[in-house]
């Protein structure tokens, strides 16, 4: 696949000029003859500069994560979510969030404005980047990777209000960040209150996503993709979360024993 076929496969599934495009990806899963700069390139041509594509960037600069190195700086914090998302952070008229470790990048219309005040909001809370998403009638894709990649989920979780929001993906990690203000330049403290957890389980919405008709998939590239509608998304998932809260976790036990997390949000579900 080259950025010309790419271009056209999008267009071919409803991604067009004025698209509001949240975009997971995995390189190494596309077969795509370029770099995963001309990857973004793609996704720019398709959507126009009236549109939004916008994609996780985050650095996970928690000030105990083993690969911090200093404060958070959104113009140099490589991201931990991919080539493509790495590349894309850099290009030009990208602006990314000021939250430390859960950061987004974003590019087109009000690009900006969609970023602007992540570092005063929980990670994946009201008010986010990826909930103003949620607001819109913006798509999500998923290029070669599977739901469990779907950020977004994790906002669902928040807005339930489900029972494990408090608890950390790794205590280990700390419960502080620190982010260089674009606006003073000064080294501002960030304190965790929630932490998005473990997505294994985030699979479990796909049959809820297809039953209301807000999940589609499709063949872009050697890997099988998935486009969904992220006001749908919500709605559906929230609405589930709050009949059912634990919902989105996995039961793969195989998974749960060897994941912290699971096994102590697993407790919790089973005390109730």
């Amino acid at each position: 696949m080259k950025k010309a076929d790419l271009v056209s496969a999008l267009h071919n599934n409803g991604i067009i000029r004025g698209t509001k495009l949240l975009l997971h990806s995995s390189y190494k899963s596309i077969n795509f003859e370029g770099a995963p700069e001309e990857v973004c390139q793609s996704f720019m041509e398709a959507v126009g500069d009236e549109g939004l594509l916008v994609m996780p960037s985050h650095s996970l600069n928690f000030k105990n994560y083993p690969a911090t190195k200093g404060p958070y700086n959104p113009g140099r914090s490589p991201s931990t979510t991919g080539a493509i998302t790495e590349a894309f952070r850099k290009m030009p008229r990208v602006a990314r969030s000021l939250h430390p470790s859960h950061s987004v990048a974003a590019w087109g219309r009000g690009a900006r404005e969609f970023v602007k005040g992540h570092e005063k909001l929980e990670p994946e809370g009201a008010g986010t980047p990826l909930e103003k998403f949620s607001r819109t009638d913006g798509l999500i894709l998923m290029m070669g990777c599977g739901i469990g990649s779907a950020t977004i989920l994790h906002v669902a979780e928040f807005m339930a209000e489900v029972p494990y929001l408090k608890v950390h993906y790794n205590p280990a990690w700390g419960y502080e960040a620190e982010y260089i203000d674009e606006e003073d330049g000064k080294v501002k403290t960030y304190k965790y209150n929630t932490v998005p957890g473990c997505s294994a389980g985030f699979q479990n919405a796909i049959p809820w996503l297809k039953e209301a008709g807000f999940y589609r998939e499709l063949s872009l590239n050697k890997e099988s993709s998935c486009l969904m509608n992220a006001g749908g998304l919500m709605k559906v998932a929230v609405e589930k979360l709050k009949q059912e809260p634990y919902a989105l976790l996995t039961t793969d036990e195989t998974h749960i024993s060897g994941c912290n997390y699971c096994k102590q949000v697993q407790r919790m579900s089973r005390a109730v």
